[in-house]
């Protein structure tokens, strides 16, 4: 894919597109080819641009991660807001998260490679804007089960996030393990993503 960008970014509008081309080009990568791929040499090459000014939009990888990691998370919220107006159903949920692979695959990754960050500020910042999404799934959560206190409802929010990382990494193999999984011997051992986090979203409903 070509994407190289010709002109440098001077206006607030300019740069707010480059910040977006440089997120999608990321993505792009990140689905094709997985995170330890994405090389951000390459990624400003791809985009025509300089190493220097790559970074001038983000420090680091990490910094570029983080970013991609918070506009998924929107869409997921977003998403999950328009469940709202039906009963909460584990399998509809299950099929929604599943719809946002991306969100999906860096929440597997982000305790043990995202937050690596080593900018306070900016790790600070990306917690605050967690904590909100958090929150908002919280008031979903009240909206659908009103018996609940604000804390039930939090234990809730923690145990879909929690369940979406269990469920992804069991679902995802290795590419060697996954080639080991193909074989009829081991059926019984393989896990689908929707139907493992329906089952768990089963338990986040009833109880």
């Amino acid at each position: 894919m070509t994407t190289a960008i010709n002109k440098r970014a001077v206006s607030p509008q300019q740069k707010q597109l480059r910040r977006r081309q440089i997120l999608d080009a990321a993505k792009q990568t990140l689905e094709e080819h997985g995170y330890d791929k994405v090389v951000l040499s390459q990624l400003a090459q791809q985009l025509g641009l300089s190493k220097p000014a790559l970074y001038r939009y983000f420090a680091n990888k990490e910094s570029l991660f983080m970013a991609l990691y918070i506009e998924e998370a929107q869409q997921l919220l977003s998403a999950i807001e328009r469940l709202s107006k039906q009963a909460l159903r584990p399998r509809v949920l299950a099929e929604t998260i599943a719809a946002q692979p991306t969100f999906c695959y860096l929440s597997a990754i982000l305790h043990t490679v995202l937050e690596k960050q080593q900018n306070l500020e900016q790790a600070t910042q990306f917690k605050r804007e967690l904590k909100t999404m958090a929150e908002q799934l919280c008031s979903l959560f009240l909206h659908w089960s009103p018996q609940l206190n604000q804390q039930q409802a939090l234990n809730k929010v923690m145990f879909l996030y929690q369940a979406v990382i269990g469920c992804w990494h069991t679902s995802h193999p290795s590419a060697t393990m996954q080639q080991v999984m193909n074989n009829d011997e081991f059926a019984l051992l393989r896990l689908n993503f929707v139907d493992s986090l329906s089952l768990m979203l089963v338990k986040l409903i009833v109880d």
